[in-house]
């Protein structure tokens, strides 16, 4: 079963959870604080080498910024994998998948490798399946700017398209029910009921209605539930559908027979009792797509989320940065007599190290690899203690987590961490599965089975059973053949599937697939799974700081670490500037998401630009449950 009930008991079980950070107020001490991205000067790093490790967005955008500012640095990225994008990853026909046996950061050996066979009919699009980030909320403007600045194609990303189902198996007998019946047929009975109650509801004080007012804002508020949740004149839900056609019914719910070559026949209004009796709100994230990084519009790259990462790779290689791939760090040293960087890599063959110097070191990996790959004298005493303090307090999260200031045992027994597990499954299947059967050309009928159907096209499907979700694809409507995502979960049961064979994962989604139809489950072939807790040099979704320690403590070592660092003088006891940045979404107040590791990659540069301006610091931090699963 999916880990949550539902919003309300997750809220009341962490009473402090917020979804987006609130900036603290500025004060205006000895330092100047700027929560604006600030550009270089053109050849302000004239001679200056930059190291960046790893190549997700947020590494990647560092180093456009720093090419495409004419900052005059000499910028080059090392990749410990093969390709470019870190989660930014689609997968596609060919590509070979191999996740490490288990999620331990260090020392892993690989699992089983699977191999993408996604099918591709004749005229149809390229299929692929976004591994990672799938889509981009119209909000997220810097993304959607580089986009087109790039010259990268946007379409439309169906969140909700209102035929999706929703499952329960404690509700209405296990059935899927259609959203769009339950949504509005909800919405029907409470606007039935503030109908009815207008009067004693506005005569609330905390409404602030006066009294003069009181007869015309009752007459205005049942006129508005009129229109909200398709009433009758008289302010009435009723509990039948009504006679057959448009007159009497209320459509918006849907239809038992669609309306077209014949009337149509309205489908039965379902009683308020069954409904709240079903909890279909619980554990099946129905309200989703209402929450605001849900909300439409939602877009994706035309075809695949892929396209971003490259789109910047191309931009950074043709700019004149270089992008070294199969080129794990395996260790960062800070040479006083250079004042460089010196940080050796790992080369395919051979067990000797290259080594490359560097001016500034910017990281784009998760965080707690840095505890093995950090040199003892950096970590003790070169960087700066704040930041420093703060980098050991996400070991501990990582490594430790029962050992974090304010740690609480769950219930449940599971011990999250900083990096968060995730996992999903993918699907290739025919889209007469979703979409219907062809109409026949003959009769010009449809299947008996598909009546009262409305086709889906785009959206999910929700359930409480493990794999929480089901994604439509949103594009190539027409051709024979979709990729779909099975599943995508978190938390304990992401954990639990990511110590399962690939195999075993695939069962375990076909059966909760199977729950939409035997039918359904029986036509999804080419199955892929990844838990991304186990993915190399990887080994999570995203941060999880609330695994750091309680609010005030994890708030401040975010800061710290935003700020990046300089290198303390051993003589003088003073520090740099700031020569040493993490970026990615890790250290942004989106984490999980893609505009998260661009803000992230702004801010390292404006510390660049002007180190004597401190990013404004967070006051608190978002929790991630609330900001990527969306509880």
């Amino acid at each position: 079963m999916g880990q949550y009930k539902s919003r309300q008991e997750f809220l009341k079980n962490n009473p402090r959870s917020i979804a987006f950070a609130a900036l603290a107020k500025a004060t205006k001490t000895q330092n100047t604080i700027t929560n604006q991205a600030i550009k270089l000067s053109p050849n302000q790093l004239e001679g200056k080498e930059v190291i960046i490790i790893g190549s997700g967005v947020g590494g990647l955008t560092t180093a456009y910024e720093l090419l495409a500012q004419e900052s005059g640095a000499k910028v080059t990225i090392l990749e410990a994998s093969h390709k470019t994008g870190g989660r930014c990853m689609s997968l596609r026909t060919g590509d070979t998948l191999i996740e490490d046996a288990n999620s331990d950061l260090f020392d892993s050996k690989p699992g089983e490798p699977q191999v993408v066979r996604f099918k591709r009919p004749v005229g149809d699009s390229e299929p692929y399946l976004n591994a990672g980030p799938g889509r981009i909320p119209s909000s997220h403007k810097r993304l959607l700017s580089y986009l087109k600045r790039f010259s990268v194609d946007v379409e439309i990303y169906v969140m909700n398209s209102e035929s999706n189902l929703v499952q329960k198996d404690e509700s209405f007998g296990g059935e899927p029910m259609v959203y769009r019946r339950l949504d509005h047929n909800t919405r029907g009975w409470l606007a039935h009921m503030v109908y009815k109650n207008a009067e004693e509801l506005l005569r609330n004080s905390q409404v602030g209605i006066s009294e003069s007012n009181l007869n015309t804002r009752v007459e205005e508020l049942q006129s508005l539930m009129i229109s909200f949740g398709e009433l009758d004149a008289d302010g009435t839900y009723s509990a039948t559908a009504g006679s057959p056609g448009f007159e009497d019914g209320k459509t918006r719910a849907g239809y038992e027979v669609l309306p077209g070559v014949a009337a149509g026949i309205v489908a039965d209004v379902l009683s308020f009792d069954k409904l709240l009796e079903s909890k279909f709100w619980e554990g099946t994230k129905f309200y989703q797509p209402t929450d605001f990084l849900w909300q439409p519009t939602l877009f994706q790259p035309v075809g695949g989320m892929d396209q971003v990462q490259h789109a910047f790779a191309q931009q950074v290689a043709a700019l004149g940065g270089n992008i070294l791939l199969n080129s794990p760090v395996k260790k960062i040293k800070w040479d006083s007599t250079k004042e460089k960087y010196i940080i050796s890599v790992g080369q395919v063959g051979t067990e000797e190290p290259i080594y490359y110097e560097a001016d500034y070191c910017v990281c784009n990996l998760a965080m707690p690899f840095l505890k093995n790959i950090l040199d003892s004298d950096l970590l003790n005493s070169g960087l700066e203690p704040e930041f420093k303090d703060a980098l050991e307090a996400v070991f501990v999260a990582q490594f430790e987590p029962t050992q974090a200031p304010g740690y609480e045992p769950r219930e449940d027994g599971y011990v999250p961490r900083f990096l968060a597990c995730t996992s999903k499954v993918g699907w290739q299947a025919n889209r007469s599965l979703w979409q219907g059967s062809p109409i026949n050309l003959k009769t010009m009928a449809v299947e008996k089975s598909e009546v009262g159907v409305v086709p889906i096209f785009g959206g999910i499907s929700w359930t409480d059973n493990e794999i929480q979700q089901i994604w439509y694809p949103s594009t190539a409507y027409q051709d024979e053949k979709g990729v779909l995502t099975g599943a995508y979960n978190f938390d304990k049961v992401a954990h639990d599937w990511g110590k399962l064979p690939v195999n075993e994962r695939l069962t375990k989604a076909r059966n909760d697939a199977s729950k939409f139809g035997n039918k359904f489950a029986e036509g999804l072939e080419e199955g892929v799974a990844i838990a991304w807790q186990n993915m190399p040099n990887i080994k999570g979704g995203w941060a999880y700081w609330q695994a750091v320690g309680d609010a005030n403590y994890s708030t401040k070592q975010f800061n710290a670490i935003a700020q990046g660092s300089g290198i303390i003088d051993p003589n003088t006891k003073n520090a740099s500037n700031a020569n040493f940045f993490i970026v990615g979404d890790q250290i942004s107040s989106l984490p999980g998401w893609q505009e998260g590791a661009i803000a992230a990659a702004l801010n390292a540069i404006s510390r660049m630009a002007k180190p004597e301006i401190k990013i404004q610091p967070l006051k608190n931090l978002p929790d991630t449950r609330l900001m990527v699963e969306g509880i």
